[in-house]
């Protein structure tokens, strides 16, 4: 569905042009909010942040802007917003609570608790640098390597050209390298 197409369905009846909406990217946003909370949030933790997505963007669309066709880029930079900070929010909540009512379940052993507390810190100090890039560098990186889409996908999302892209990539990196060397963090080669 095009913004064209919604807003054409949106003059003729609010609710059926965000049913349509709902069930064209329904699938798109639940598989964003999986790959970012699969780790540590619950199904009800996903399903209502698929639900919290859908209400931002049905209150966030503004029907005098024009999107250009791209609604789901739109949806898909609101759900990868949302999903974020849900985990940040989840992650937080988790590493200070304790469940009494989970008490006698089975604990691992600490050597693994400690390799999925440092993976954890790791991935969310990995997060904020890849912010402190700034846009449009922190959403390339964001786009190419945790939802795999190509310099070409990535380009059209953007309003930029390809090979704009993958310079933009390969100097972000370059940063992300410098700053994570002097952060302490060992790099491996691929």
């Amino acid at each position: 569905m095009t913004d064209k197409e919604y807003r054409d369905l949106y003059s003729k009846s609010k609710t059926e042009a965000q049913n349509a909406l709902f069930y064209e990217y329904i699938n798109y946003v639940y598989a964003i909010v999986y790959n970012k909370l699969r780790s540590c949030g619950t199904k009800e933790d996903i399903e209502e942040c698929v639900s919290d997505i859908f209400s931002a963007v049905f209150l966030s669309y503004d029907d005098q802007n024009n999107l250009n066709g791209d609604l789901k880029g739109f949806i898909g930079t609101i759900a990868n917003r949302k999903a974020i900070n849900r985990f940040k929010s989840i992650s937080l909540h988790n590493n200070r609570t304790v469940y009494l009512e989970d008490e006698s379940s089975d604990i691992s052993d600490y050597e693994q608790v400690e390799e999925i507390t440092e993976r954890s810190q790791i991935q969310n100090t990995l997060i904020k640098i890849i912010n402190s890039l700034g846009k449009p560098d922190s959403t390339i990186i964001f786009q190419k390597f945790y939802f795999n889409l190509s310099s070409r996908e990535i380009a059209k999302k953007l309003s930029m050209n390809p090979t704009a892209v993958r310079m933009r990539c390969s100097r972000a990196i370059k940063k992300l390298k410098e700053i994570l060397s002097a952060e302490g963090f060992a790099l491996k080669e691929d």
